[in-house]
């Protein structure tokens, strides 16, 4: 009796999800050396382009996990795209150059590109390259959002303290009253302290005759 697929034990590598890339380089071939370096280390090349393409759309398109450019040298043009598509779609960057001015690497890396390489290319190194620069993707990537976070706690803070004025004024409540009224406002309407804290807000300067 055949061995039905189901019952087949697939091996490891087949189980494994393959990190997709977006190649890009002066000319794309077929023949490129990092292309089979990629492929041969286990990566999904998604795409193969030149960097006249449209990159920003590409990635919109494939959402590749991670994005590798070979230049002589990043353009100005090359690097406004790069800072676009981390702040549309961040993602590792590999940037490979012969170009190893510092200010060219800092301007780099001040578009969101994770590592910057510079000199020959070694096959061998793809793989710790690419660990590097997610690594450290992901250590940027957690600094953006703790300071979005910090931003969004003082921003409330600032809402809830103004309201629990209006509500110390208006109602002649305690610091202590009003923080209690806004508590269980939210839980009344279920949602954040906040968001009531602005309504107050936005009520109370509606309601406030204009000045002239």
């Amino acid at each position: 009796m055949k061995q039905t697929l189901k019952n087949k034990i697939l091996p490891i590598e087949f189980a494994k999800k393959s990190i997709t890339v977006m190649l890009i380089e002066k000319h794309p071939s077929n023949h490129s050396v990092l292309k089979k370096a990629l492929i041969d280390f286990g990566y999904h090349v998604i795409k193969h382009i030149s960097a006249s393409d449209n990159i920003l759309e590409l990635i919109d398109t494939c959402s590749p996990e991670v994005l590798i450019l070979v230049t002589d040298s990043p353009s100005d043009k090359v690097l406004k795209n790069l800072a676009e598509v981390n702040k549309l779609h961040p993602l590792p960057i590999v940037i490979f150059s012969e170009n190893d001015s510092p200010n060219v690497i800092q301007q780099a890396i001040k578009s969101g590109v994770s590592a910057y390489v510079v000199n020959e290319i070694l096959p061998q190194r793809i793989q710790s390259i690419i660990s590097v620069a997610n690594e450290r993707f992901k250590a940027e990537q957690s600094l953006r959002n703790e300071l979005k976070q910090a931003k969004v706690q003082l921003e409330s803070k600032k809402y809830i303290d103004r309201a629990k004025n209006l509500l110390m004024e208006q109602k002649r409540m305690s610091a202590n009253e009003a923080h209690k009224t806004l508590r269980k406002m939210a839980l009344d309407q279920s949602c954040s302290i906040a968001i009531v804290a602005k309504n107050i807000i936005d009520v109370c300067q509606l309601l406030s005759p204009a000045r002239s």
